[in-house]
């Protein structure tokens, strides 16, 4: 079976190596199984008595919860109240080639109080989310067809219609580039929003290993 390994992760944000633990289970996407656990939050706000909002980024671990949490709030002293919240939340990790692995860094915004009582917050910013992600079928291909192996460090922006854009590959061998470019060409994401209005996302990353399937023991 084809090794490769594909991560996608903002480079403004959190990030962490994947911990690859091996499973009988069939590959699936990260799935949220226990909602947000509400009730730090409202302890936060019967305390401080004023609204505002958090955007909070963490990694999902192949444990299921939570890690890596940074809270960045309009109201600072909110912000271990919605830490908690995070921490009450559970998912299903992401299975792929029969591994577990941490997810790419997940953003969340969390409002608070009533809209009356909320601190403005000029940011208004929520990071894309990917909907389709590498084909397997267009890697083997890339390899197959260059006979190569290597890395990429694949760099670009996803645009305000969801698709990938400015695709920098920077791999190892320069025969894989342009076969790598359109494999991630193909990918698509819920577009960044910003004031409410869909927004180009510069600066994703995703880091990637090639390597040519094992050969059949004799």
């Amino acid at each position: 079976m084809l090794k490769w390994i594909c991560a996608v992760a903002l480079l403004a944000a959190a990030s962490g190596e994947a911990l690859a633990q091996k499973t009988k289970l069939p590959d699936r996407p990260l799935k949220k199984i226990t909602d947000f656990d509400p009730a730090p939050i409202k302890e936060g706000l019967g305390v401080l008595k004023q609204g505002g909002e958090c955007t909070v980024n963490f990694i999902v671990a192949a444990s299921g919860k939570a890690k890596d949490i940074t809270a960045d709030c309009s109201v600072p002293d909110m912000a271990p109240y919605v830490v908690r919240t995070v921490q009450g939340a559970e998912w299903e990790a992401e299975i792929v080639d029969h591994e577990f692995f941490d997810s790419y860094p997940q953003r969340q915004i969390f409002k608070f109080g009533t809209v009356a009582n909320a601190v403005a917050d000029p940011r208004g910013e929520k990071a894309p989310v990917m909907v389709t992600g590498i084909e397997a079928k267009d890697v083997e291909r890339a390899i197959a067809r260059t006979e190569q192996e290597g890395t990429c460090a694949v760099k670009f922006t996803v645009g305000a219609d969801g698709k990938p854009k400015d695709i920098v590959p920077n791999c190892t061998s320069p025969a894989l580039d342009p076969h790598i470019s359109e494999a991630v060409a193909k990918m698509r994401f819920t577009p960044a929003q910003k004031g409410g209005a869909p927004t180009d996302w510069p600066g994703m990353s995703m880091p990637m290993n090639l390597a040519k399937p094992d050969k059949p023991k004799s």
